[in-house]
């Protein structure tokens, strides 16, 4: 009983944090020329805004209360109240411009979050605590340049609000593999030191590029949520599918979990659907009336040429 009076705060600031960053990296990214995807000088261009590096400080402190969290609390429970910071994303940006969070937003935000958090509940990823080891890992450092240089690749040719979907998949996965990184890492003993273990440069190297895929993502669209909400249900998702295949961990099985896990996906890809759906929505009808708040905007009316696209 402590350990949740302890975990279930914690959880709740760590989304309030996590959400908040988002608010203001969106905003943040819109304050800086358009950058092509993992071009290194956006960081470079955001670092000289303070709101990107409040963005950072509390960025730090959600990863401290969600470490707090999951020190006191369970996995399923902690982790679908983290997710809820996509809901604290566009409270805080409504409230920050005086506005009402579009209804709709919030109705298919909420349709992702209960699919994610049904299907943690229903599966219950346990087990593993096992190691990668070099070949093994190299199917999947094939398939995550793969997946990351697809979706850069896809952002170049999609247009309008959607952009920012490839970026924020690519993102997700970058975030799920870090943390499959680490879970490695955390498995193993120290004897040789930390740094005889190629898992942290590995980490050190997606980690940093999933960051940098996010802020893109960001700059990509209108509408920040809809990026937020792929990244939020994409990493855990990622890092479920990276210890099942590579760390030996597993999902409940049995006719009613499976059923279950089944359902959970589909109201999860149906959520999806409906966010992406009322994001474009949202960002066409913005664009059109010259408008452009923060959460349903914030972009700056500027040339997207350098990425060779076609502006609205």
């Amino acid at each position: 009983m402590i350990g949740l009076v302890v975990a279930v705060p914690a959880a709740v600031g760590a989304a309030a944090c996590f959400g908040t960053a988002g608010v203001l990296q969106h905003r943040a990214t819109h304050e800086t020329r358009l950058r092509r995807p993992l071009e290194p000088g956006l960081l470079a261009d955001l670092i000289l805004l303070r709101a990107f590096r409040v963005s950072i400080v509390l960025g730090a402190l959600g990863f401290a209360l969600q470490v707090v969290a999951l020190r006191y609390g369970p996995l399923i429970l902690v982790q679908p109240v983290l997710v809820t910071g996509v809901l604290f994303y566009l409270i805080v940006a409504s409230a920050m411009h005086h506005q009402r969070p579009d209804r709709a937003l919030m109705l298919a935000s909420l349709v992702v979050l209960g699919g994610l958090s049904a299907f943690l509940v229903v599966s219950r990823p346990s087990g593993g605590a096992d190691t990668f080891t070099g070949l093994a890992a190299l199917p999947l450092a094939v398939a995550l340049i793969v997946v990351v240089l697809a979706c850069a690749f896809a952002a170049t040719w999609i247009r309008d609000e959607l952009r920012s979907l490839p970026l924020a998949v690519a993102t997700a996965v970058c975030y799920g593999v870090t943390a499959g990184l680490v879970r490695s890492l955390t498995s193993q003993s120290f004897d040789t030191g930390l740094f005889g273990h190629w898992e942290l440069y590995a980490a050190a190297v997606v980690g940093p590029a999933g960051f940098l895929l996010n802020q893109n993502a960001y700059q990509s669209g209108a509408v920040g949520s809809l990026a937020l909400a792929i990244i939020t249900v994409g990493d855990p998702l990622v890092a479920i599918g990276v210890g099942i295949t590579w760390l030996g961990e597993s999902l409940q099985s049995g006719p009613g979990p499976v059923v279950g896990q089944v359902l959970a996906l589909g109201v999860l890809a149906f959520g999806v659907v409906l966010l992406a759906r009322r994001a474009q929505a949202v960002a066409e009808r913005l664009q059109g009336s010259g408008r452009f708040p923060e959460e349903t905007g914030g972009v700056s009316r500027r040339s997207r040429s350098g990425l060779g696209i076609a502006g609205r």
